[in-house]
C-alpha cells in the first residue's frame, strides 16, 4: 500500500510506484487479505462485497431478531428444528425450511464460509451489496444497513442488479451475450442458441424450461430429477438442463434416457444470460442462487424453486411467496438439520407426493396463476432495469455516494 517501486518476487521485475488505493473492496471470503492489508501502517478503508441474497446474509451473519440493533451475531445455544427463525422482512422459517437438502460434505464448507463472512462483516469498514430494493425486502435491506451502522457508523451501499444491462433497460449488452456464447466450451453456446431457435419455431414463445442447479449443487436423489424430466417429456415440454456439478455416470444415464427426444438438451455449461433473454425461454427451474434469480427477473422469467442450502431457501421463498414471481417445490425435501448433522426420520421422501407436486406445478405454469406470476416477474424486471438509468438510477446514485465517501 506504499507508493514506491516494488519488485515482483516471481519475475524479479521492478514495478513502478502507483498511487495507493482510496479503498479496497474484498469478497467476504477473503478474510486473510483483510488482515494482510490491515497490517500496513496506513491501510485504506476495506469494504466487504456481498453477492448473496439479503435475507440469506442476515441469516448467515447477522442478528436473529428484527429489533436487534447491536453487533451481537447469531448464536444457537439451544436448537429446535421446528422453531421459527425470524429474519427482518422474511417470512418465518424453521431449521428444516432453511435446510431443505442434505448437502453432504458441503455442510462443513458452508459452515466455514458462514464463519468467515461473519468475521469479515465485524471487521470491515463498510458493506457493498448486489441487492436491489426493487426485489429484495426493503425492511431486510434497512435492517442490514442499521446493523452495519451500529459499529463505528459504517455505511452500506446496495448496488444491485450488477448485470451487463444497457443503462435504464432490461436488455443485456450485445457484446456481453456474444462473449458469453463464444466462450462456452466445445461450442456449446452455439448448440444452445440453435436449440432455442428451433424450440421457438416449433413450440413458440415461453415454451422452454431451463433447469440449472448452479456450479455447486445437484439433487442427491436422481429419482427426483428423473420424475421431473419424465413429466416434461410426457407433456412434450422442451427443456434445457445444465449439469456443472453432476458426475459422469449420472450424466451418461440422463443422456441415454432423454437425448433421443428433440425437446431435450443436456450440457455441462450453458450461456445463462443468453438462455434467459431468449424468447423461447419460459420458466427457470433453479436452486435459487442470487445471481441466477436476479438474471431471470430482469428478463421477466418466472421461476420454480428447488433450493438446497445457504441463502437459497430464503431467496426462493421470497421470490415465490412474497413477490409471487414463481413456484417452489417442497416434496423433495430431506428435512436436514445442519446443527445435528442429520436428517429427520419423521418424514421420508414420498415419490408419489413428489410426482403429484411436479404435475401440479407444471400444469399451473400454463394457467392464469402462471401468467400472474409471469406478469409479476416482468414488473420486477422493469423496475430492476431502471436502477442504472443514466441520470437518476437508484443504483447509480448509490455508487456515486460510495465514491464520494471514499474520495474518488
Amino acid at each position: 500500500m506504499k507508493s514506491e517501486v516494488t519488485t515482483c518476487s516471481y519475475t524479479l521485475k521492478h514495478v513502478e510506484a502507483v498511487i495507493p488505493p482510496s479503498a479496497v473492496i474484498l469478497d467476504g471470503f477473503q478474510l486473510s487479505w483483510l488482515e494482510i492489508i490491515r497490517s500496513e501502517p496506513s491501510p485504506p478503508p476495506i469494504f466487504q462485497w456481498m453477492m448473496a441474497f439479503s435475507g440469506g446474509f442476515m441469516y448467515m451473519c447477522g442478528p436473529t431478531e428484527p429489533q436487534t440493533k447491536s453487533a451481537e451475531f447469531m448464536k444457537q445455544n439451544t436448537h429446535d428444528c421446528d422453531k421459527d427463525i425470524l429474519i427482518p422482512g422474511m417470512l418465518p422459517m424453521t431449521c428444516h425450511d432453511l435446510n431443505p437438502q442434505d448437502v453432504g460434505d458441503k455442510a462443513i464448507k458452508i459452515q466455514i464460509a458462514k464463519t468467515t463472512m461473519t468475521q469479515f462483516a465485524q471487521r470491515a469498514d463498510g458493506l457493498l451489496t448486489a441487492c436491489a430494493p426493487e426485489y429484495d425486502s426493503v425492511e431486510c435491506l434497512g435492517a442490514i444497513s442499521d446493523w452495519i451502522a451500529c459499529q463505528r457508523g459504517r455505511q452500506t451501499f446496495h448496488l444491485g442488479p450488477m448485470l451487463p444491462l444497457t443503462p435504464g433497460t432490461t436488455t443485456f449488452f450485445a457484446k456481453a451475450i456474444e462473449v458469453e456464447i463464444n466462450t462456452c466450451p466445445d461450442g456449446s453456446g452455439i448448440v444452445v442458441t440453435r436449440f432455442l431457435d428451433r424450440c421457438m419455431s416449433s413450440y413458440g414463445r415461453h415454451s422452454v424450461f431451463y433447469i440449472s442447479f448452479g456450479t455447486e449443487h445437484w439433487p442427491s436423489c436422481l429419482d427426483h430429477l428423473e420424475i421431473l424430466l419424465d413429466a416434461m417429456v410426457a407433456r412434450k415440454y422442451p427443456f434445457l438442463l445444465a449439469h456443472a456439478h453432476a458426475d459422469a455416470q449420472t450424466i451418461s444415464k440422463l443422456e441415454n434416457r432423454y437425448l433421443a427426444n428433440e425437446e431435450a438438451l443436456i450440457l455441462p455449461f450453458v450461456p445463462q444470460q443468453t438462455v434467459l433473454s431468449h424468447e423461447a425461454c419460459g420458466w427457470f427451474i433453479t436452486h435459487g442462487g442470487a445471481n441466477g434469480v436476479m438474471e431471470a427477473l430482469t428478463q421477466g422469467i418466472p421461476m420454480i424453486g428447488w433450493p438446497f442450502a445457504i441463502d437459497q431457501p430464503l431467496n426462493i421463498t421470497h421470490m415465490a411467496h412474497t413477490m409471487d414471481a414463481g413456484f417452489e417445490f417442497t416434496q423433495m425435501r430431506a428435512n436436514y438439520c445442519p446443527v445435528k448433522a442429520a436428517r429427520s426420520e419423521d418424514v421420508l421422501p414420498d415419490m408419489d407426493a413428489w410426482e403429484k407436486e411436479v404435475g401440479d406445478v407444471l400444469a399451473a405454469a400454463f394457467t392464469a396463476v402462471g401468467e400472474r406470476k409471469r406478469r409479476n416477474a416482468e414488473l420486477i424486471g422493469k423496475n430492476l432495469g431502471k436502477a442504472w438509468a443514466e441520470d437518476s438510477g437508484r443504483a447509480r446514485l448509490q455508487l456515486s455516494k460510495f465514491l464520494d465517501t471514499v474520495g474518488v
